[in-house]
């Protein structure tokens, strides 16, 4: 990965549902620490094992758009009340954004709204103001990979 220009920030632990075998998680806080990397965990157990090691994580459980409100013309109301009445933390939103073209339709025939949805609301005025009002200011894992890499 390196080798081929990729800059990754950080290590992915949900693909493991969160909840694969201690022996791996150590393994792959071991392969961060040593490259450099953040890792992104969602379960308490996680999180307070890299807290426990002074490593930042998120403070609340993560938002996920894909299934958090099913019909796509009512997101951009519940995002706004989700962002206005967001706990003071670090907390990961998770939005799964696309285009809504001819190829997202194809790959997710049934719920490809939902992705173009989070499209609109993300790239919104809306959001952008909302965000603003409520003080809100958006990371990436660069920040946390920062912390990481000391």
């Amino acid at each position: 990965m390196f080798a081929a220009g990729l800059k990754p920030t950080h290590l992915d632990w949900h693909c493991l549902a969160d909840g694969g075998r201690a022996d791996a998680f150590e393994l792959s806080v071991n392969l961060a620490r040593e490259y450099g990397l953040a890792m992104r965990v969602h379960f308490r157990s996680s999180i307070e094992s890299l807290r426990g090691q002074s490593l930042p994580t998120v403070d609340h459980d993560v938002l996920d758009s894909y299934h958090m409100v099913p019909d796509p013309s009512q997101k951009p109301a519940r995002y706004a009340e989700l962002l206005r009445t967001l706990p003071p933390g670090l907390t990961e939103w998770a939005v799964h954004p696309s285009m809504g073209n001819a190829e997202s339709q194809a790959l997710e025939p049934g719920n490809w709204r939902v992705r173009r949805a989070d499209f609109d609301y993300v790239m919104s005025q809306e959001a952008r103001d909302v965000m603003n009002e409520e003080g809100i200011v958006l990371l990436d894992y660069r920040a946390l990979q920062a912390v990481w890499s000391r």
